[in-house]
């Protein structure tokens, strides 16, 4: 993508807000997706993407690359990674107080419980059992399969999975 756009930026550790903050003295519009997490009993706003951080250019972006608290910029080949203002706006149009508010997501609608023992019936993971972990953003099936000695968490397509007889 070439001209305005906003450039993906990768920040040191816990340092999301001291990165936006350099990149603001220097004249850079930011933008710092925040949600509202639990934490025992504690909610505070914390990072949507942590350790990302996304700045608005018109082209110059090298000067991320001495900003403090960044500890790179996310490139494809020798290119800059660009994001479309399209996607940006789909994140502000979330926000409530400054705060992005993710859709929940229904439990009632899901056709298994977590924990519930599944079964794969096609593609690359075809027989293998599992145990159900919940949906994804986009509603594919989250399974934790045996898989070459060790337990990983696969993605599948909902027509695939089946409650394990």
């Amino acid at each position: 993508m070439s001209g305005r756009g906003w450039i993906v930026a990768r920040t040191k550790p816990g340092r999301e807000a001291w990165a936006a903050e350099n990149v603001a003295r220097q004249g850079y519009t930011y933008y710092f997706p925040r949600i509202l997490a639990q934490r025992k009993r504690l909610a505070r706003a914390e990072p949507l993407f942590h350790c990302y951080l996304f700045v608005q250019t018109s082209g110059a972006w090298k000067f991320l690359l001495s900003t403090f608290g960044v500890s790179g910029v996310v490139i494809f080949g020798e290119t800059p990674s660009y994001l479309p203002q399209t996607e940006i706006d789909k994140f502000r149009a979330l926000e409530v107080d400054g705060l992005v508010q993710l859709p929940k997501i229904d439990l009632s609608t899901q056709r298994f419980k977590p924990g519930q023992e599944v079964r794969v019936r096609g593609g690359v993971f075809s027989g293998f059992a599992g145990v159900y972990q919940g949906q994804d953003a986009r509603e594919r099936e989250k399974v934790l399969i045996d898989f070459l000695g060790r337990k990983t968490l696969v993605l599948l397509a909902p027509d695939i999975v089946e409650a394990a007889a």
